[in-house]
């Protein structure tokens, strides 16, 4: 039985609905983009007067199924909340960015390509779902037996195929005890 919080799916629909209403609020001429005031670019952007889509209700851990292994999450959690959470069950995401700010859209859009395990690969590959705003303003859901052509040509997309929530992850058991035995900082 997945564990969550009461209504953490309530405000995660709430939150795709307020996706929804920016999406269309946005003006046919402007450029499709998140309205957030972070990034972890380090570089200068542009600003930008035009309004964006508001991801802010899509920040958080929506459930996790201890026994399944999954964790289902909003886009714009973090790697940092979504580890917070997961530990508490003795799992953990399959990979795990450098930068704990990433998110599991960015992770997925750009490919984590800061991050990578030997075992599990990239970070998207361990996404089993997408929901993903496409430019007719709807959220279609993407998943390798739904959608799967879409499901598989997001990845390192950057947003050119517009926006994604990933709504399931895999996770790993992990140990809550470890040895450290040889890891003495010298050589």
């Amino acid at each position: 039985m997945p564990v969550a919080v009461l209504d953490a799916r309530s405000a995660h629909a709430v939150g795709m609905q307020r996706l929804r209403e920016s999406y269309r609020a946005v003006p046919a001429t402007a450029p499709i983009r998140l309205a957030k005031s972070t990034s972890n670019l380090f570089r200068t952007r542009a600003t930008n007067s035009a309004k964006g889509l508001d991801p802010s209700g899509l920040t958080g851990v929506i459930a996790i199924d201890v026994a399944a292994r999954t964790a289902d999450v909003a886009g714009m959690c973090t790697y940092d909340d979504l580890v917070a959470a997961t530990l508490r069950h003795g799992l953990a995401p399959l990979v795990v960015p450098q930068l704990k700010t990433i998110t599991l859209g960015g992770a997925v859009t750009g490919l984590g390509i800061e991050s990578t395990s030997f075992r599990n690969g990239l970070p998207h590959e361990s996404v089993l779902e997408l929901d993903i705003l496409n430019g007719a303003g709807e959220i279609i859901t993407a998943s390798p037996g739904q959608n799967a052509d879409l499901f598989r040509a997001f990845p390192n997309s950057y947003g050119t195929a517009k926006r994604v929530t990933p709504r399931r992850s895999s996770t790993t058991t992990t140990s809550r005890t470890g040895s450290t035995s040889g890891c003495s900082g010298r050589r």
